[in-house]
């Protein structure tokens, strides 16, 4: 639809209105990726606007939200974000005009928000009970049926009486809110999965309400099932979020928690060595074709003689490619789509070998400013590092076999065929971005030139020092 204004005329996509009716409406086709989540095939909501203007200001908002809702769903989120329970509390007394600070406030204003939000209350159990118990529970005669009162209302009661806690299943939901990671999948997942394993062994309490000896029967039990790593994980993973709702929720009694200070008997020697890649799989890397998705071929190689992340890899701009120099590199930063492990610093990292090669090809067939612009999504500024790591992993599945090391080896491996050849640790964990101090000329001309000079040799590293 057109909608002129002045001397103006602006295209409103989705901008819809029926024949012989005033209302506009925004209307769009549901995608075929999506048609499970929507009950018709078609999207249309009433934008209650008759105004052309004002149509179209209404219409761009819902767009936006419809756009939102399909990248929930493209994650595997719901449709929309689902307010936490705390979240509802709130909202449900700031309809009273009240906030948890009134809890502890004596004035008018205060007291008479109070007595209105105690009214529905009564008004809740009055309409629950019969005559006879209303008037048992009027004269303090039994006790106050909370459990009459919806979550929402239990909520808010708690928090406006300063006795507002939360049992450990609610502690995910309230953390991923509170760090901005409830569209994190892979966050989500292992915040779940931690409280989940807590819950099965040890109940579902409050933070406060568990014994050093419930920690110890934790670690027993998940011990009997799990590698103790991955229980050490668990265990930080539920620190973490009872550390910071309760802090940040002033849940002042769960601060004191017992998931602290806690030792796993026989932590890390139950892991297992990490494979790595043989010197005939790594000539087989070197020597292999173009696939059908060149960026494959390009992460793969640029990998093995860098010995770089593939979440360091995705992020990658062409501008961070510096090849027209004595000493070939590339810059490690963090920039608007990636992350790095070492937030504030950069990282030079010398090209090689196939890194070297696999970089020249990328550079000059690069149409963008992204190396791998498959793997970037800029309008999340997200990297689809995961997207990346499977399709690395199956191509080097089809090219050496079931069973080869997948990608995340390229470091272990890398780190053998350095230490293969006598390059000291300091320069083994600048290169692996491993580094904690960072020298002064780091990334310096003399620095990229040592650390080329280590990289070279490690081309045809032997075989056989046993990874430590």
């Amino acid at each position: 639809m057109q909608i002129n204004i002045g001397s103006y005329s602006i295209s409103m996509k989705y901008l819809f209105k029926r024949t012989n009716r005033n209302t506009f409406y925004y209307k769009r086709r549901v995608p075929k990726d999506l048609k499970f989540a929507y009950p018709k095939p078609f999207i249309e909501i009433s934008l209650r606007q008759t105004d052309k203007v004002m149509a179209a200001i209404k219409c761009e908002q819902q767009h936006k939200t419809v756009e939102q809702e399909f990248k929930r769903l493209r994650q595997g989120l719901p449709k929309t974000e689902m307010l936490t329970n705390y979240q509802a509390a709130l909202k449900h007394l700031d309809t009273f005009k009240l906030a948890p600070q009134d809890a502890n406030i004596h004035n008018n204003a205060a007291e008479h928000a109070r007595d209105r939000f105690y009214e529905t209350l009564d008004d809740t159990i009055r309409q629950k009970t019969t005559l006879e118990t209303y008037s048992a529970i009027d004269a303090n005669e039994i006790a106050f049926p909370t459990h009459l009162l919806n979550d929402e209302q239990r909520s808010a009661l708690a928090i406006i009486q300063g006795e507002f806690r939360l049992t450990a299943s609610q502690y995910p939901l309230e953390y991923l809110r509170l760090t901005d990671k409830a569209d994190n999948r892979k966050k989500v997942t292992e915040c779940n999965r931690a409280i989940a394993s807590l819950i099965k062994h040890c109940g579902d309490r409050p933070p406060a309400q568990y014994a050093r000896s419930d920690l110890n029967h934790y670690i027993k039990e998940s011990g009997a099932t799990k590698k103790t790593q991955t229980v050490s994980r668990q265990l930080k993973s539920i620190a973490a979020m009872f550390n910071l709702v309760s802090l940040e929720m002033d849940i002042a009694i769960d601060r004191q928690h017992a998931f602290t200070d806690f030792k796993i008997p026989g932590l890390g020697n139950d892991a297992k060595d990490k494979s790595e890649f043989t010197k005939e799989q790594i000539q087989t890397i070197r020597n292999m074709p173009l696939s059908k998705t060149p960026e494959i071929t390009h992460m793969i190689q640029l990998m093995l003689d860098t010995g770089m992340r593939i979440k360091e890899c995705c992020g990658l701009m062409i501008d961070d490619i510096i090849i027209d120099k004595t000493t070939p590199y590339l810059i490690l930063y963090r920039n608007n789509v990636r992350d790095i492990k070492s937030k504030n610093s950069k990282r030079f990292v010398a090209l090689v070998g196939s890194s070297l090669s696999a970089m020249q090809q990328a550079v000059t067939s690069c149409a963008g400013k992204f190396i791998f612009p498959r793997y970037v999504d800029e309008m999340s500024g997200k990297v689809k590092n995961d997207n990346a790591s499977a399709a690395c992993n199956k191509r080097l599945s089809l090219l050496l076999g079931e069973g080869a090391p997948q990608s995340h080896s390229f470091r272990h491996t890398l780190q053998t065929r350095l230490r293969n050849v006598e390059c000291p640790k300091d320069i083994r964990d600048e290169l692996g971005g491993w580094a904690k101090d960072i020298s002064d000329n780091y990334g310096s001309p003399a620095d990229l030139t040592v650390k080329q000079s280590w990289l070279l040799r490690s081309l045809d590293a032997p075989e056989g020092v046993k990874r430590f």
